[in-house]
């Protein structure tokens, strides 16, 4: 218990450290823009080749994936519903509700926490693949169709090439390759080139922490007439205690896991509502207060969610 205690203390003061950048300006304007292209760009890339390189690759797209993608279409179709025909609002709106429930920030912080807390971020994965390459195209698609201002040709093109550019495909396609190499010949990368694909890779869980507590610092929630509170509670309450009780279930009782796959499991589940759910909401001009809100609101709700799940499962 200690060890899990300490672990997450030390995530949080990290994060706590970046609030305070933040909130001195210590890094001038822009910086968080900068730190997150960094390490989207570069610094996860290659902690996914690092990881990756030497995964067993079988463990990887198995029952994981199976959880994700189900325990993430069953929160989305909570939040859907919920929204749909409790809150009474418009099909575009209860997507945007429907994505605050279920679609994680797999990436800035789940790969990192997963890094630091269970020593394999390579468990996000399934959910960064099922996200990027499934997930988030089908519900912009579905933004695009429930839209007034339809352009489903020109966004299918921009949403396959997106995929095709991702940093984190990129990475994790490479990775795997070597893998396959590695397991086929014998061939791993020089020292010249792993040293110091390992030493960026090194710096991706302190840069995305800084750079998340960075952001905390920049946005105000939750403001009186114009943030639909109970909305925001609720798909929060979804993303971070519904979704990881769809996966404990299962996981444990449809799949048949155990150990430190189950906990796995339920800690992706856990992880906050992702930003992209802004963007996308943004784009489409729908339920976006909503959208911003719930991202901060789930991300300070994971953390002990996190903890407590880990203290019962760990």
């Amino acid at each position: 218990m200690f060890d899990v205690l300490t672990g997450f203390a030390i995530v949080i003061l990290v994060i706590a450290v970046g609030f305070g950048v933040g909130r001195l300006r210590l890094l001038g304007p822009g910086a968080v823009y900068t730190l997150n292209m960094f390490v989207f760009w570069i610094a996860l890339p290659m902690m996914l080749i690092n990881f990756l390189s030497d995964a067993d690759l079988g463990q990887l797209f198995g029952v994981n994936f199976a959880v994700v993608a189900l325990s993430t279409l069953a929160a989305g179709l909570v939040g859907y519903l919920g929204y749909r025909f409790v809150a009474g609002r418009a099909p575009s709106d209860s997507l945007v509700a429907m994505l605050a429930c279920s679609y994680c920030n797999g990436t800035h912080l789940g790969i990192p926490l997963m890094a630091h807390l269970i020593g394999d971020p390579t468990v996000t994965l399934p959910v960064v693949m099922f996200q990027v390459g499934f997930y988030g195209p089908l519900s912009v698609l579905m933004l695009d169709m429930s839209s007034e201002k339809r352009n489903s040709r020109g966004l299918v093109r921009e949403l396959i090439l997106s995929i095709l550019r991702n940093p984190l495909i990129i990475g994790a396609v490479t990775g795997i390759v070597l893998a396959v190499i590695k397991q086929q010949v014998g061939w791993t990368l020089p020292k010249l080139l792993a040293e110091p694909i390992a030493m960026i890779s090194d710096a991706t869980v302190a840069v995305a922490l800084i750079a998340f507590g960075m952001s905390m610092a920049e946005v105000k929630v939750l403001q009186k007439g114009r943030s639909p509170v109970r909305s925001v509670i609720a798909a929060s309450l979804v993303k971070t205690i519904v979704h990881p009780l769809i996966a404990w279930l299962l996981g444990a009782f449809v799949f048949g896991a155990s150990g430190p796959l189950l906990l796995a499991m339920v800690l992706i589940a856990t992880l906050p509502t992702g930003q992209n759910v802004f963007t996308y909401a943004q784009r489409f001009g729908v339920n976006t207060v909503l959208a911003r809100d719930s991202v901060v609101i789930a991300t300070a709700m994971s953390l002990p969610a996190m903890a407590v799940i880990v203290l019962l499962l760990g």
